[in-house]
Order: C-alpha cells, then sequence, then structure tokens
C-alpha cells in the first residue's frame, strides 16, 4: 500500500521474485483510494516444443516474503518439496537450514534442536500465537509431526528476532503461516490427494506389524472467494481435510556391559524389545476471511487435530545379575568370562523378567481458535488478535497396563561370538527359563496407568504502525501483549502385587522377532488378558497397594501458570537501497506453581499396609506447596539490510533472546 501519493496519473512498476516485471498506469483521484490488481506471470510458464518449466505454487510468494523481509529469516512454501511420506510440518522442517531433527523410537521427527539450541528452549507458533506442546513433562517442546503441512500455506525460520514478535525462543522461531483464500486468483480451489504407503513383503518386519503393512493417507482441501453484502470478493472461506495411519515396529536388543575400560568387560544384562505402534492422525481446519470494507478485514481460524497412538504394544524380555565376580554368594558373573562370552551363575539375584506393556492409548487433542482484525487507513495500520490453544493428552491402559512375570535362580551363557545383535542365550542352571509355569508376577508386577496432560496458551496482541509524513519511507510501530500459559498434570495409576499360588497362562498366539531369528521360544503374556476396566480381572488374586494409590492422589496432582506481559517500541523503513529496523521489546513474566511434597518425616510400611488411606493423608494432605516467581527483562535488536543489485541482498542482524525453563521447573 502506497501513502500520501498526490492526485494524476502514476507509472507503476510491480516486481516479484521469479515473475516478469509489469507497468502500469494508475490514475489517483484527490481524497480518493485508487486500487489496482496486478496479474503477474513469467515466460517459464509456457510450453515450447518439449518441455514445461516452473515452480510450484507458492515457491515465488515466499522467496518474495524472505527477500522483503526486515530480519534474518527463511521462508518455504508447505508444498514446495511436493509430496512428502507423511504430510506433516515435520518433515518441512527438516528441510530449513540449521535446523535438525530428533527422532522418537517410532521413527518420527518429534523435536527439533535450531542452530544447536535443544528443542525446549525454542518456540513454534502459528500465525504468530505459541502452540502448545504435548507430552507429560511439562517441557515446552512442541511436536510437530502431529500438525499436517497442508493446512498452512508457509513455514518461516525466525533467526533475528524484531520487538513486536517474542523473545522466548534462543535458536529461532518456526511460524506456519495458514492460507488466506482471498488472495486466490479463481473463484474456487479443490485439491486433493490420496495415497498410502506400504512396506513391500520382501522387507523385514517384526511379526506384530506383519498384518499392518499398508497405511493409508488422504487430504481435502477446499477454498472459495464469494462476493457478499455488496462487496466484491470480499468472503473467503478454506477447509482441509486430512487423515492418515502410520504403523511402526521394531526389534532392539540391549547389552549392558561392566563398567570399566578394560578388557574383557562382562555383560550383566542382556534384553530383547518388540514394540508395536499404531499411529492415527486426523485434522479439520476451516479459515474464514471477510473483508468488511476496503480498510478492514476480519479473519477466524479453527483447527481441531487429533493424533492417537491406540493399542501400542511393548512386549520385553530381560535376563540380569548382580555385578559382581565369583563363584559363591550373590557373585552373579561367573570368572573365566571374555569380550564374547558372559557366563551368569544361578544366584538369588540372577533374574529373567517378562514384562508387557499395553495396550496403550496416547489420545492427543489439540484444538485452535485464532480471531483476528486488521484496519488499514492513510498512514495508519492497527491490527489486534486473541488466539486459544488447547492439547489434551489422555494416556493410558484402558483394558491392559504393565504386567512383570519374573524367574529368579537362573543361569546362563550368553555367546556372541556368532552375531551381537541375535547372540546365543544358552540357559545352564535353575527351572526352565522356557516354561511359563515356572514363572511369577513380580511384587507390584500389575500396573494401570491413567493420566491426563493439559496444556493451554491463550493470548491477546494490538499493533499500531504510523507512516512518518516524511520524504523517506519510515514507520513507527508499538503494541502490547499477553498471553496465559498453564499446564496441569493429573495422574490415577494403580499397581496390584499378586496373592495367588499359581502361574498366570501365558499367551499362545504371540510371536516375537527374537524366536523368528533365534528359534528360541520365551514365554509372553499379555496383560489385557488380566485386567478389564482399570482392574484387575479377578480381583481375589491380587491385592492393591492402596497407598499407592491415595498418595498419587497428590503427587499425580500439579499444576503451573505462567502470564507474560510485554510492549515493544520500534521504527523500520528505507532509505534508498537500505532497510532497517531497530526497537526494545520489555516483557514480565509472572509464573505460579502447586503442587505435593512428601512430609519430612514419613508414615512407615507397617503403618502404610495397615491404614494406607491414613498415612497418605497424613503424609501428604498438609503439605501442599504454592510458589511464585517473576521476572522483567528487556530485549533490543538492529537489523539491517542492502540491496547490492536487483539479485543480490546483504544483510546483518543484532537481536537478544532467551529460553525459557522447562514449567516443571518453575516451582
Amino acid at each position: 500500500m502506497l501513502n500520501g501519493v498526490p492526485a494524476g496519473a502514476h507509472e507503476v512498476v510491480v516486481t516479484y521474485t521469479g515473475l516478469d516485471r509489469v507497468r502500469a498506469t494508475v490514475e489517483v483521484r484527490a481524497g480518493a483510494r485508487a486500487a489496482r490488481d496486478f496479474d503477474l506471470t513469467t515466460a517459464i510458464y509456457r510450453l515450447d516444443a518439449f518441455k514445461v518449466t516452473g515452480e510450484r505454487e507458492g515457491g515465488a510468494a515466499a522467496i518474495t516474503a524472505q527477500r522483503n523481509a526486515d530480519n534474518v529469516k527463511n521462508v518455504v512454501a508447505m508444498d514446495a518439496f511436493g509430496t512428502l511420506p507423511n504430510m506433516s510440518a515435520s518433515e518441512v522442517a527438516l528441510h530449513l537450514p540449521g535446523v535438525a531433527g530428533v527422532m522418537n523410537e517410532a521413527g518420527l521427527v518429534a523435536g527439533f534442536s535450531i542452530r544447536g539450541v535443544q528443542p525446549g528452549l525454542n518456540t513454534v507458533t502459528m500465525d504468530g500465537a505459541l502452540l502448545t506442546s504435548r507430552d507429560d513433562g511439562m517441557s515446552r517442546s512442541t511436536q510437530l509431526h502431529v500438525y499436517s503441512a497442508a493446512m498452512f500455506d508457509q513455514m518461516e525460520l525466525i533467526k533475528g528476532h524484531t520487538p513486536d514478535k517474542g523473545a522466548d525462543s534462543l535458536g529461532g522461531t518456526i511460524n506456519l503461516k495458514t492460507r488466506s483464500p482471498l488472495g486466490m486468483r479463481e473463484k474456487r480451489r479443490i485439491t486433493y490427494n490420496a495415497s498410502g504407503r506400504l512396506a513391500p513383503s520382501f522387507t523385514q518386519q517384526i511379526p506384530l506389524r506383519e498384518a499392518h503393512r499398508f497405511h493409508p493417507l488422504f487430504n481435502l482441501s477446499y477454498q472459495e472467494v464469494f462476493s457478499v453484502f455488496g462487496g466484491e470478493r470480499n468472503l473467503g472461506v478454506t477447509t482441509n481435510l486430512f487423515y492418515s495411519e502410520h504403523a511402526t515396529g521394531w526389534f532392539i536388543t540391549t547389552r549392558d556391559f561392566q563398567n570399566t575400560t578394560a578388557a574383557p568387560a562382562y555383560v550383566w544384562d542382556y534384553r530383547t524389545t518388540d514394540t508395536y505402534n499404531p499411529h492415527y492422525q486426523a485434522s479439520l481446519n476451516v479459515k474464514v476471511d471477510y473483508r468488511l470494507s476496503p480498510t478492514t478485514k476480519l479473519s477466524l481460524n479453527t483447527i481441531a487435530n487429533d493424533n492417537n497412538e491406540k493399542f501400542r504394544r511393548r512386549y520385553e524380555t530381560r535376563a540380569f545379575t548382580t555385578q559382581s565376580v565369583g563363584t559363591s554368594g550373590t557373585a552373579g558373573i561367573l570368572p573365566g568370562y571374555t569380550d564374547r562370552i558372559t557366563q551368569v551363575r544361578a544366584a538369588p539375584g540372577s533374574t529373567i523378567t517378562h514384562t508387557m506393556t499395553g495396550p496403550n492409548n496416547v489420545f492427543v487433542r489439540m484444538r485452535n481458535l485464532d480471531f483476528g482484525v486488521e484496519h488499514e487507513f492513510d498512514r495508519l495500520r492497527i491490527d489486534y488478535k486473541a488466539a486459544y490453544n488447547h492439547s489434551n493428552v489422555n494416556r493410558g491402559n484402558g483394558k491392559g497396563g504393565v504386567l512383570i512375570n519374573q524367574l529368579t535362580g537362573v543361569g546362563w551363557i550368553l555367546d556372541r561370538t556368532q552375531s551381537d545383535l541375535y547372540p546365543r542365550f544358552i540357559q545352564t542352571e535353575g527351572p526352565d527359563m522356557t516354561n511359563p509355569a515356572n514363572y511369577r508376577p513380580a511384587p507390584n508386577g500389575l500396573t494401570n496407568a491413567n493420566a491426563d496432560n493439559d496444556r493451554v496458551a491463550a493470548e491477546a496482541r494490538a499493533n499500531v504502525r504510523y507512516q512518518l509524513p516524511v520524504p523517506a519511507t519510515v514507520f513507527l510501530k508499538g503494541g502490547a501483549f499477553l498471553r496465559d500459559n498453564s499446564a496441569r498434570d493429573l495422574v490415577r495409576d494403580r499397581r496390584w502385587s499378586y496373592v495367588g499360588t499359581t502361574a498366570l497362562p501365558a499367551s499362545t498366539r504371540l510371536l516375537m522377532w527374537d524366536q523368528v531369528k533365534t528359534g528360541r521360544r520365551m514365554p509372553q503374556w499379555e496383560a489385557s488378558d488380566f485386567i478389564s476396566t482399570r482392574a484387575p480381572a479377578q480381583p481375589e488374586l491380587w491385592r492393591e497397594d492402596l497407598y499407592f494409590r491415595e498418595s498419587n492422589k497428590y503427587l499425580g496432582n500439579r499444576r503451573v501458570a505462567e502470564r507474560v506481559t510485554a510492549g515493544y517500541l520500534m521504527t523500520e523503513g528505507r532509505l534508498g537501497s537500505t532497510g532497517f529496523l531497530a526497537g526494545v521489546r520489555t516483557e514480565r513474566t509472572d509464573t505460579e506453581s502447586i503442587g505435593w511434597v512428601r512430609a519430612r518425616v514419613a508414615s512407615t510400611a507397617a503403618q502404610q499396609a495397615a491404614d494406607p488411606v491414613g498415612s497418605a493423608q497424613r503424609d501428604y494432605a498438609g503439605t501442599r506447596r504454592a510458589s511464585t516467581g517473576g521476572y522483567t527483562k528487556s530485549f533490543p535488536s538492529v537489523h539491517l539490510n542492502h540491496d547490492l543489485t536487483r539479485q543480490l541482498k546483504a544483510r546483518v542482524s543484532w537481536s537478544t533472546s532467551f529460553g525459557r525453563p522447562a514449567l516443571s521447573e518453575l516451582r
């Protein structure tokens, strides 16, 4: 927008990165607003005799936004990299310079380090509003793999922070920009994508995943511009629907060696683990832009995003002993071990455990509401916004849990001579480790998990930008900001000890990867065979740890609230071929946390067994702790850029920022 243009005819030259320059004459009348649309194109879109050469839609807009930025940042179009395997925002972020992905055990990019700074010290925003995290540790790491890239138009990586944006990001800020349908050239646009991922039959898969080799993915996007209430193309609507499945399965083997730098070193702990983890993601995004008048635009954006891990199961077999060498007593390791072979005595501490976890259900529900207004006057621009982002994570076992069966007094040889990944594991002493009748549940060996993690970020902001009446292009900008960020964890876990006299029946339908590769069949149990609706299916066989249950009502309940208020003042503009931006942002942070600690003199084990409810109340009911804190800091920054040529720009930025501690540390 050009302000202060005198009446009369003016020749306007419009340029856009990647498109041809256009010249046109625009007639301006005194006291009136003149609008002119420019349809830019380029010769590279034209067919020649043999091929078509072109960029993906949105690429030129992203390059232009990056080129015209006052600060150091990278901007990419979300469709610039074609069809991605999972169509997630995390896959796009990996292509940005200075970004390294943090993979989880399922092979998904669950976090990012930016310029070497760990994930929790960087922020992820959507149209400038903070996105909540989804974890049970009250960290600040936002997991982008739960968001579909199809919902967004561009992704920004901001490395040089400006005063009008938050300063709480050490390495950089990833900002997701939603699509605005009012910028479409056509009236209606419908895009869709249906695909599937297949693990071919010749690839190795653990038996748990064998029946889930194919996973569908579907995305449907609808955009349309309407003319309503006497206006022309003044209402835009965007709707995006996304669904995908992604099942992963993996085998892990662990060998824990003697803690020494000398050779040889014995192996005192050997484990094999099969895990199956299915992911289901569905999201619905609706955005409405309405131009109330030529100078006022309203935007409403809503997102409902569910990312669930349903029926995740893990089976671990572990053989371990005491870390001592000898031939008598409690010594677990026999002398004569080598770097490849370790023999374990049938000592009291020589134990084999089978731990089944699942089926675990993790339901992640994110809801977002964002409403903004923009006003443009002659020299004045005003915008204000309110945003609400809520993530709820419900994690638990439902009909299932954690079941640990164990066998003690067993001896074995671990021979890694032929294979380190699939070693020979030979029993030498003690009860038959392949017979499920020899196993009994461990103390507190049956557990049911049930927890809720709520994260809420609600914020409001207002900005005023004024162009000074001077020959050069110079603006003054100021604004205010308020954000309430809160987290609450509520844990309702329960556990039981086995009081039966016979062994629990093992499952006959389970096949582990270790058996496929070695032929060794170890017994496995399904926790869901013994627990139903968060309690044992046969309560007479189990005794609950009531003290654990009652104490969780206190220890499992914690809350943290953080309020950030900020104001800033800055100037920006252009002097010839040089652009500048300078200013300062001041933020005030106030925190409050609530939780329980254990009493200095706690109840004894005998008291807990005789009176579990009373003991838990005596230990925790009077130990509620509420702590508050606060600090104020200012963050100046200066950014300069200079056009060396039409295609070459030089930049220099100096900015200050900081990383906020994990919410769990605010106590």
